[in-house]
């Protein structure tokens, strides 16, 4: 085995490498995951990572890969042989349309030139087009890992809005929350998806759904099977220490009540400059290096800022 000196430095578009507090944190000895100081860390950690992505209603976390919030997002709110409207972005969106029509959902995957987000104003088309309301789930790709292209998401609630059409609207985040601005509740979104590895700079293996007031009532008539995933509860249930002792350590905690959500969440006015920095010295390397960005990739408002990866 070859020996490295020094110590090694993740380069790679994700997972995030992980700051050492945090990994002090994750050191610590195990506690009673029945006992009261657990409760207490437990209640820090819910109303922290409800406040990262801007909203007040409960979210869910599970340790699981992005994959589980994916699933999680679907059985929860729909039904077999329910209608679902997707964009291909990307390949991430194309898995996740795959995913739903594994569940026996009816996946109208609308063809894109992954060069793009999705675009408002064919989601207005395809929702006018529904009068009969069949689609019951619109789900986006905010920041599309293999391409780079983002999607607007107030201008495609803005677009369901106009059509008056009841879908529900349910937003990936996976390589964009905590890197680029986000706010769940003020966008109007039914239910964010989104892991610990990229924007938040935690170690993979959690996964969180947050979830509006409209996405919890669908629940309760969601007749997809569903268990270890399944939402109520979930919120109030038990966190591995380490999980939640990480989650309280990669921001400021405990975090203020009052503290306003700032560019996708209260931890993150000290990660995203950091991000940024890390943004900004890869493009000076590849420049060094001959190479530039794609031109392609960079159509309208289509690129993204975030600089992180599934």
């Amino acid at each position: 085995m070859t020996y490295q000196s020094g110590r090694h430095f993740l380069q790679i578009p994700g997972p995030a490498n992980v700051p050492d507090r945090v990994l002090r944190a994750m050191a610590a000895p195990t506690i009673d995951h029945r006992g009261p100081e657990f409760a207490s860390l437990a209640r820090r950690v819910l109303a922290g990572v409800a406040r990262l992505c801007g909203t007040a209603r409960p979210v869910a976390l599970y340790p699981s890969s992005g994959t589980g919030a994916w699933e999680a997002a679907l059985v929860n709110t729909l039904s077999p042989g329910d209608r679902v409207l997707a964009f291909e972005t990307g390949h991430f969106a194309t898995l996740w349309a795959q995913m739903a029509g594994k569940f026996g959902l009816d996946v109208d995957l609308v063809p894109g030139d992954w060069r793009r987000g999705v675009q408002a104003g064919q989601v207005g088309e395809k929702l006018a087009a529904d009068p009969g309301h069949q689609i019951k789930a619109v789900t986006i790709v905010h920041n599309e890992t293999s391409t780079g292209c983002a999607s607007q998401i107030p201008l495609i609630r803005a677009a369901m809005d106009d059509a008056r059409h009841p879908a529900l609207l349910i937003v990936d985040t996976i390589s964009s929350l905590g890197s680029v601005e986000y706010r769940h509740d003020e966008w109007g979104v039914d239910v964010t998806i989104w892991c610990s590895q990229k924007g938040m700079m935690l170690p993979p293996g959690l996964d969180l759904n947050a979830i509006s007031e409209k996405a919890l009532a669908a629940a309760a008539r969601a007749r997809l099977p569903r268990s270890y995933w399944d939402w109520p509860g979930r919120e109030s249930r038990s966190l591995a220490t380490a999980s939640a002792r990480r989650l309280t350590t990669s921001g400021q905690a405990p975090i203020p009540p009052d503290r306003p959500v700032l560019a996708g969440g209260p931890m993150m006015p000290r990660t995203m400059p950091r991000l940024s920095s890390s943004a900004g010295v890869s493009r000076s390397q590849a420049a060094t290096c001959g190479m530039s960005s794609a031109p392609s990739l960079r159509i309208e408002e289509a690129s993204s800022g975030a600089v992180t990866a599934r």
